[in-house]
């Protein structure tokens, strides 16, 4: 950062920094899923009914791409956010465009930020590691193959 009566004061670490932020948003993700008061970001107080959109029946699991990748060796990556519901690794899934199916295939790993997680839950962001290469599209829906 700079020089502060003599002494080199270190920059807070990039990493440092993520970590708590990580925190802080998880703790509030925690807070509105369980229906408690939580604060936004002008500090004001709200309360997140129990029955929100968060909340949604296991039944209905959702992944709604934003991106995608192609990386040699491991198959195609879809990223994006899953909107309901819970995605494990080895389920099979089937790929929506405008509610009619494109392709089915199997997720084969799941990836968050410099980790590698075996499910993801409603509201993360992660990239899906697919078995085929398939046609994806920004603002696809990934959806189980039980449930489509």
């Amino acid at each position: 950062m700079g020089w502060l009566f003599g002494r080199k004061r270190d920059s807070e670490d990039a990493n440092e920094m993520l970590r708590r932020y990580n925190e802080a948003e998880a703790a509030r993700l925690a807070a509105m899923t369980a229906g408690v008061a939580g604060e936004t970001a002008t500090g004001d107080s709200t309360r997140v009914p129990a029955s929100s959109s968060l909340s949604v029946p296991s039944g209905s699991t959702e992944f709604l791409v934003e991106d995608v990748f192609t990386i040699t060796g491991r198959g195609t990556v879809a990223t994006g956010t899953v909107t309901s519901g819970v995605l494990r690794v080895d389920d099979d899934i089937v790929v929506l465009r405008d509610g009619a199916p494109q392709a089915q295939t199997r997720i084969t790993g799941i990836e968050m930020f410099r980790k590698h997680v075996k499910e993801v839950t409603a509201g993360e962001l992660s990239g899906l590691v697919l078995r085929e290469k398939i046609e994806l599209a920004r603002g696809d829906v990934i959806r189980p193959a039980s449930s489509a």
